[in-house]
């Protein structure tokens, strides 16, 4: 049986795996937050370019269900780990691109993210789309145009999807200048391909134009994030990554770039690796970091890992480390799967892994049962409202947090007078009952529990507001304050 069949045969059930939990748990924040963009279709949105938006809205024409919304990501993440073993296969053989697959499927966060259609998702299959259409450029000379345009296609792709795809951009840049050199200037294709991305970047440059550039503004200011970097987030966000990706992506990752800085195969996925590895690295020491923002930096790392590992594996110190890293990513990676697959295990109150998924449904139905006409739904902050907007649809959701974003833009931010419904949410620290002075008067109407055994993993409370008074500040970056009316809080 050759590796191929072999490798179709595990991506196959990794992507049913995917299909089981797609069909088992009920969206994330991101995922609800992302199938509304697929809803409310636009050019842009505030805080990310439309691509996501718009492959939801493919699915929103057939079915608005978790699974439906969940096949099409499936079906990219596929197509992306078939293109990331072919690549691997060509620059350093298969047994390595064997090697790469395993480690791809075998990484903890990633039997999470390839079922949810988030930003990353399309970004991934568009950088490494990008290394196929740079090698067959170097294999052509430049000569053929189809190439280049390709090429324009593909980054204006990657720029539709996420706007770290700029690091796309500025990788090819170096790669293609490592090949032509001074000659690259020479190439008709390069500004065809420039222009070709330009162009289909316009809808994100159109609706920033009518929305006075918040998206830009927005993320200079989330970029900048605290004004003096702090080691301790640094630090933290290099232990969230251990955990996420697995020790043995970590720790092999840092020797693959030590070991193969100067070996001519490996320097193409260097360029696009680090860039993004040491953006965000940078970044989380202005405490802005999730684990899966370095993913694409991570799966172009994959292939050098791998290569490293099978060239070296006769030494004894790096099969042993090799197989030791291997047993403790695995556990990782078996742990979530039960996870996934059996969500109700007991954990101390507030701290289930996957409490972020449960209870926001059943409650978004009893915020609609009990909806009057005309009734608002007020929330703390966006993520709880992603939930609520998605699944208690089309009812207008209203942020009381002072950060201005996506849901003030499609219902409005809150006005004196208002009158609904308040969704308090209590973590460790309790519900935020301070909401409540934002009316006139609040009372209690509902509350539900979501328990495992005796141990809560999440609890909702439900009040019936009338009045609002608040006071709110909306900030959107450097651009200064989107100001609401205000009254005596």
């Amino acid at each position: 049986m050759s590796l191929r069949i072999v490798t179709l045969g595990f991506i196959a059930l990794y992507s049913l795996l995917a299909l089981l939990h797609a069909w088992l748990l009920p969206f994330s924040a991101d995922e609800a937050h992302y199938a509304l963009y697929g809803s409310f279709l636009d050019w842009s949105y505030f805080d990310h370019p439309p691509m996501v938006g718009w492959l939801q809205s493919i699915a929103l024409l057939f079915s608005s269900s978790e699974f439906s919304l969940r096949v099409l990501p499936i079906l990219f993440s596929a197509g992306s780990l078939f293109i990331l073993f072919e690549l691997a296969k060509k620059d350093f053989g298969e047994k390595t691109a064997f090697i790469t697959l395993l480690l791809f499927i075998s990484a903890p966060i990633l039997q999470i993210l390839p079922f949810g259609m988030i930003p990353e998702t399309p970004l991934i299959l568009a950088g490494l789309l990008n290394i196929w259409i740079l090698r067959n450029i170097e294999n052509n000379d430049g000569q053929k145009l189809t190439d280049w345009l390709l090429l324009g296609l593909i980054l204006g792709f990657a720029g539709l999807s996420k706007y770290t795809g700029v690091t796309l951009a500025v990788s090819t840049f170096i790669v293609l200048f490592m090949q032509f050199n001074l000659k690259l200037f020479k190439q008709f294709g390069l500004y065809l391909a420039g222009i070709i991305a330009a162009i289909c970047i316009l809808p994100v440059l159109y609706w920033n134009l009518q929305n006075d550039w918040i998206s830009f503004l927005y993320q200079l200011n989330h970029s900048a994030g605290k004004s003096e970097y702090n080691l301790a987030s640094a630090l933290r966000m290099q232990v969230t990554q251990f955990a996420a990706f697995g020790p043995l992506i970590y720790i092999f990752g840092l020797i693959a770039i030590i070991k193969l800085r100067n070996n001519t195969k490996a320097k193409t996925w260097l360029v696009f690796a680090l860039p993004i590895l040491i953006l965000f690295s940078i970044l989380s020491a202005k405490g802005r970091s999730l684990p899966h923002w370095t993913e694409l930096g991570v799966i172009f790392m994959m292939p050098l890992i791998a290569y490293f590992i099978v060239t070296n594996i006769a030494s004894k110190w790096v099969k042993r480390l090799a197989i030791g890293l291997a047993s403790i990513s695995l556990l990782l990676t078996l742990a979530v799967q039960v996870l996934l697959t059996v969500p109700k295990i007991a954990f101390d109150d507030y701290r289930h892994p996957l409490a972020d998924l449960m209870g926001w449904k059943e409650i978004s139905e009893r915020i609609s049962a009990q909806a009057k006409p005309g009734d608002k739904v007020f929330i703390p902050n966006w993520s709880h409202a992603s939930r609520v907007a998605w699944y208690a649809r089309p009812m207008p959701v209203k942020v009381l947090d002072s950060r201005f974003d996506q849901f003030d833009l499609w219902f409005g931010s809150a006005e004196i007078g208002d009158s609904g419904i308040l969704l308090l949410h209590a973590d460790r620290k309790g519900f935020k009952e301070e909401l409540l002075k934002k009316f006139v008067r609040c009372n209690f109407k509902d509350e539900l529990e979501v328990k495992i055994d005796s141990s809560y993993v999440n609890y909702f409370k439900l009040y019936r507001c009338d009045h609002y008074i608040g006071a709110i500040n909306k900030d959107v970056g450097n651009k200064g304050a989107i100001k609401e009316s205000v009254g005596n809080e």
